[in-house]
């Protein structure tokens, strides 16, 4: 018995020295941070990180591949604690919530067959694409809604995916599970910032707005008698809703569906319906705007359509934004242009007071060159500079008030320069001069540059030597002309209120840096341009306009107005393309690349469509000949956005809700 105690003794204390040895061997330390972070975690291992459970996310944040706020179920106060475990501090972020994008369910959609399978999405996928026509319709098998950890997606009585607001953590989980990218993270700088896509279900109408406008969003708030919702609808990417409606063309309404049926939706009559009952009110609709923390103070030269617009988005993208104007009113063209008779000043005002009650300063009557410098705004602690001084007919505007010198330091139109000339009134020019296009009209200004003392001339051509000799350019041969052909202009770069340098890149991708005193454009108006300060008293411009979808990459100079075919028709063009200005300065304050949003609709795309209508009922519009000087009255109104199809990509609504009218079979 003894020799078994001793045995088994002996044995334990053999095995203890074998355990005491292997965890000296095999011992992995662990950094106590790690096991303090899944502390401040939730517990809950949900998954919706996207990692194996608290204890992974802990290591990610601990090895720096995650960052504090990894716990998207925990919210702010969970990535304040564990902010404070690695010594770092965090700021609160705008809130994202997951959106489903189709409005149709397979009850109402146009099928291609019966789908009977595996009731999961994914797998309906795999059979030529889902049951529905619709190529991105929502194929709602509930795929979604059993991915989501907290419970916050349930199926609606249509067959579609519906969000609860209060539990939906902005997780991700069913936008990566969707195989149709039907349900995206959306918030009110992303819808800001975004463009429609290919893979949105949109509506004809939307896609020819110019503004790219919700227009079966506001119409469906119209129908809900929500009249001062429809307008927040349309304030999300027009901030001049009232203007548009009395001088908007209604493009959208040229591709409205109810034109294969009858007449269209007087889409336009309807904004301008809201738009006045906002204004009668006397209360502008505010929008949502990121507070003043972390972003940049700009100033906007120029308070046209332009420049407005994208200091109204700036400015709700968490921006301070100051708008400096040269002539005593904001407005540009809107005031100085369109007449009284088309355009009530009191409506302009209205709209314009909208804007800037989102906190934008504005400074009349001061002109860059003359009243204040790049320099000047750099001292008041300016960060960026945008200008967007207009095209032909502002300068026009301004005529006989130095209009055409130092916009931009050292710089002048090509026009302008010949003008003054042919007046007997010298420019100074500075010995290095570089002229940006022009053919033969370059060629003339860079010999009177010559006369007036400049020592060289660098003319940038957009085209290639061959293209030249085609367009019949004769080059002037002297030495102290320097030609560079497929020439692109991609930076500024100055010191104070003097041009220092400017960057071109030629064929094969190659840059010129090259040194001047004064630059001249061979353009009717002066681009948007971004300045930004360096170090001390340097600047230089950013490519911005890079962002633009409609119309070629031509550097910092791509002033182009695609599309304008008169002044009514530009103001619409001039928001959108202040928005996407905005989006391109918002992009470069956050360290991202300035391009086009990828997947974006344009104009040669080839979308789903239907042209052709069966079996749907005719109602009569409110008021065929609609002028758009007259408003609606609010029965009409309901009429006509009773008649709105409530379109997706192909689907539309069939049988119409007529309350008490009586529809017109065909």
């Amino acid at each position: 018995m003894i020799s078994v105690t001793f045995f088994l003794f002996g044995l334990g204390l053999v095995a203890s020295l074998i355990l005491a040895v292997a965890a000296k061997v095999f011992y992995v330390w662990e950094d106590p941070k790690i096991e303090q972070v899944a502390e401040a975690l939730l517990g809950a291992n949900c998954g919706a990180c996207g990692y194996a459970g608290c204890v992974s996310a802990a290591e990610a944040v601990v090895k720096g591949t995650a960052q504090a706020d990894v716990c998207t179920a925990g919210g702010f106060a969970v990535a304040q604690d564990v902010a404070k475990v690695l010594g770092l501090t965090v700021e609160e972020k705008e809130p994202e919530v997951s959106m489903p994008g189709c409005t149709y369910g397979y009850q109402d959609a146009d099928l291609k067959y019966t789908y009977d399978g595996v009731m999961d999405c994914r797998a309906a996928m795999q059979l030529f694409g889902g049951s529905k026509e619709c190529f991105i319709g929502c194929l709602g098998l509930g795929t979604c809604v059993r991915a989501c950890p907290f419970d916050a997606l349930s199926m609606g009585p249509d067959n579609l995916p519906v969000v609860n607001k209060e539990k939906c953590t902005a997780c991700g989980i069913c936008t990566e599970v969707c195989p149709k990218d039907i349900i995206t993270l959306t918030s009110a700088s992303k819808r800001i910032m975004s463009d429609y896509k290919t893979t949105e279900c949109t509506a004809p109408c939307q896609r020819n707005c110019p503004a790219e406008i919700d227009i079966p969003e506001y119409i469906n708030q119209i129908s809900n008698g929500d009249y001062r919702q429809a307008v927040a609808v349309i304030k999300e990417k027009n901030p001049f809703p009232l203007i548009c409606g009395w001088i908007c063309p209604a493009p959208c309404e040229s591709d409205c569906r109810r034109n294969l049926v009858d007449e269209p939706v007087n889409i336009n009559g309807l904004k301008k319906f809201v738009s006045e009952y906002e204004m009668k009110s006397g209360e502008h609709v505010l929008p949502d705007y990121l507070p003043l923390e972390g972003g940049k103070n700009i100033a906007v030269i120029g308070g046209g359509v332009g420049g407005l617009t994208a200091a109204y988005y700036l400015r709700r993208l968490g921006n301070l934004l100051k708008v400096i104007e040269a002539t005593d009113k904001l407005g540009g063209i809107l005031r100085y242009v369109i007449t009284e008779e088309r355009l009530p000043r009191k409506v302009l005002d209205w709209d314009i007071e909208g804007i800037l009650a989102t906190g934008i300063e504005t400074e009349t009557g001061k002109l860059m060159g003359r009243d204040f410098t790049l320099s000047s705004l750099f001292e008041d602690g300016t960060d960026m500079v945008l200008l967007t001084t207009g095209g032909w007919d502002s300068h026009q505007i301004l005529q006989g008030k130095n209009s055409g010198n130092n916009i931009i330091p050292n710089t002048n139109l090509l026009l302008d320069f010949l003008l003054l000339d042919s007046r007997g009134e010298n420019t100074p020019v500075g010995q290095n001069v570089v002229i940006i296009g022009g053919g033969d009209a370059a060629y003339k200004a860079a010999n009177i540059c010559l006369e007036n003392g400049a020592q060289q001339v660098t003319i940038a051509h957009p085209y290639s030597e061959q293209e030249a000799v085609q367009k019949g350019i004769k080059p002037n041969k002297s030495e102290n002309i320097v030609d560079l052909y497929n020439a692109m202009p991609i930076e500024l770069r100055g010191a104070g209120d003097l041009l220092v340098e400017i960057a071109i890149q030629t064929a094969g991708e190659k840059i010129e840096k090259v040194a001047l005193n004064n630059l001249i454009i061979a353009s009717g108006r002066y681009p948007e341009l971004l300045i930004t300060r360096t170090e001390g008293k340097e600047w230089k411009t950013v490519e911005i306009l890079k962002v633009l979808t409609e119309e070629p990459d031509r550097g910092i100079f791509s002033v182009g107005e695609i599309g304008r075919t008169s002044d009514l028709n530009g103001v619409v063009i001039a928001v959108r393309r202040g928005r996407k200005i905005a989006r391109a300065l918002q992009l470069y304050i956050s360290g991202d690349d300035i391009a086009p949003e990828k997947g974006a609709i344009i104009d040669q795309d080839e979308l789903q469509n239907i042209y052709k209508i069966e079996a749907a009922e005719r109602l009569k519009a409110a008021r065929i000949n609609y002028n758009p000087i007259v408003t609606l009255t609010e029965a009409e109104v309901v009429t006509e956005a009773a008649r709105c199809f409530d379109c997706g990509l192909i689907c539309f609504k069939k049988v119409l809700d007529l309350g008490n009218q009586t529809a017109i079979t065909a």
